[in-house]
């Protein structure tokens, strides 16, 4: 295993690209599928090592990096179709999953209103979106990649620690990438 630490000031795009380094060396065709894809920040710094990038959300943002191919649905939705092969997949690279944990490091849904974007104002418990990312993670049989509150218990291929401003105060945030989930 791979273990990192990122001090004060590391942002995700730039921990993403230390992870695919690390992890797809001198690849420039990977496939990657990213079931809470957001506005695509994770990719700024590595779109052009990936040949097909796919994007799972249950809503469509204002992309900074534009996916290849959209689905606006669920997380949950979107696995139970590829699991019922309603959704066909090609052999991938990665999976990815940064769900919209905040509200859960916060103390009042006023709080959460203020600082979060549409469509996460409502309470949103990420663990539902962490259950079927490996849950697909396993019957695809390919590395998940995560940004989360902490780390998840798998067999960690690469570990990473960022330290990072989060809601006005120092934290962490953990990223990882699991196999044989």
């Amino acid at each position: 295993m791979i273990y990192k630490v990122f001090r004060h000031g590391a942002k995700s795009y730039e921990i993403i690209e230390w992870i695919f380094d690390t992890l797809f060396p001198k690849r420039n065709d990977l496939i990657i599928l990213d079931l809470t894809y957001g506005r695509g920040r994770f990719y700024r710094l590595v779109r052009n090592r990936i040949k097909t990038l796919i994007g799972v959300d249950i809503a469509r943002h204002d992309w900074e990096v534009e996916p290849d191919v959209f689905y606006n649905m669920t997380c949950e939705k979107f696995v139970k179709n590829v699991i019922e092969n309603k959704i066909k997949l090609e052999k991938l690279d990665i999976i990815v999953v940064d769900p919209p944990w905040s509200f859960e490091k916060r103390r009042s849904i006023k709080d959460y209103v203020f600082y979060s974007k549409l469509p996460y104002h409502m309470n949103i418990s990420s663990m539902p979106i962490i259950y079927f990312s490996m849950k697909l993670s396993k019957h695809l049989s390919t590395p998940l990649l995560y940004r989360y509150k902490e780390h998840l218990s798998c067999k960690h291929i690469i570990k990473a620690d960022a330290v990072v401003n989060l809601f006005r105060h120092i934290g962490k945030v953990y990223y990882g990438v699991c196999s044989n989930l």
